[in-house]
């Protein structure tokens, strides 16, 4: 436990730093600590599927790395006018995305030209042959019932194209609430509600208190109530938010204004303290929630391909994956929850 607390501490100086940064020199400095962990993630992830036995493709990973926030940059600047709706970012993420799947699929049917090994026959187990690139077979010998198809190849090509969705794609998302919202406000509550509210919480709670576990065939360590302790840490690190952001904003509004922060009800409104403290503990709730639906998504990938962490980068923490597992599915949260708030 020490050894996870201490790494803990160390991510947490790390974050404050990058914040420091975003706040004093640039909000850009948030949006390398993005890729950061977006480089990392992919990194495991390929490294895990290779290690299964896929056969993965380097040049779509690259790419979408390489370009994606680039393209997204650029697009909004020069095209959008660097104004507060991202959709010609959008578009430059989605024309990085695109020709990355293209990348995938171009890989997958040159490749077997390439490397020269024997087809299954029918009947045959491609498994035991460890068939992963063979020769593809000819439609004459498909339709004549010479040969039977092996999934190696399809599933070679889905695994490369599921990481340019996940993390890829997932975590590229964080740069629209990065630019199109608040980027310190934003990016750090998607990390800090997960991490130090549900997942923290989720870890003391359910360590100390033990009891019925939650999903042992996916999850063995968690319990419930570790996971009632995520919902709880949720709402109480989104509330610790709202009395930095909207309170403490309310009385120092020139603190609000350098982080580029928009109340979500006037400070005009009549009642505008309880309300506002209201839609932070469902936000919060909700990340809580889904960010054990993340963890447990992330551990099924784990177990489906036979792997324990997806790194060790972090000790007592795994890998970066293991970190933004939650983190990913509290982005798409909070773009909902925005979107409906800001109205746009």
């Amino acid at each position: 436990m020490l050894k996870r607390t201490l790494t803990g501490i160390a991510l947490v100086m790390m974050l404050a730093g990058f914040t420091l940064c975003g706040y004093f020199v640039s909000p850009i400095f948030v949006d390398m600590l993005i890729l950061i962990f977006l480089a990392g993630a992919v990194y495991e992830m390929r490294k895990c599927f290779k290690q299964a036995g896929y056969d993965m493709y380097i040049s779509p990973a690259i790419v979408m790395l390489v370009l994606a926030y680039p393209s997204f940059y650029l697009m909004q600047h020069f095209i959008g006018g660097g104004s507060s709706s991202v959709s010609s970012g959008i578009q430059g993420m989605l024309f990085v995305l695109l020709i990355s799947v293209m990348l995938c699929l171009s890989i997958f049917t040159f490749r077997p030209m390439m490397k020269k090994r024997p087809i299954c026959a029918k009947g045959e187990d491609c498994a035991e042959k460890n068939y992963i690139s063979a020769d593809m077979p000819t439609v004459e010998n498909i339709t004549q019932g010479e040969i039977t198809p092996p999934k190696s190849n399809i599933n070679n090509l889905l695994a490369n194209v599921f990481i340019l969705i996940y993390p890829m794609l997932f975590l590229s998302a964080a740069w629209i609430l990065s630019y199109k919202y608040s980027a310190l406000f934003a990016v750090l509550f998607v990390i800090f509600v997960p991490i130090i509210g549900s997942d923290m919480f989720a870890y003391f709670i359910g360590s100390t208190i033990g009891g019925k576990k939650l999903c042992p065939k996916i999850s063995p360590k968690k319990t419930v109530a570790g996971a009632i302790g995520g919902l709880l840490g949720g709402m109480v690190v989104a509330i610790a938010f709202w009395a930095v952001f909207e309170y403490a904003g309310s009385v120092a509004p020139k603190f609000a204004e350098a982080c580029r922060y928009v109340p979500f009800i006037s400070h005009s409104d009549v009642g505008w303290m309880w309300k506002s403290a209201l839609i932070y503990l469902a936000i919060g709730l909700i990340c809580g929630a889904v960010s054990e639906l993340g963890d447990l998504a992330a551990s099924a990938i784990k177990r489906a391909i036979g792997i324990k962490d997806y790194g060790k980068i972090f000790p007592g923490h795994g890998g970066f994956m293991d970190r933004i597992d939650s983190v990913m599915y509290c982005i798409v949260v909070l773009l909902v929850a925005f979107t409906c708030i800001y109205g746009y």
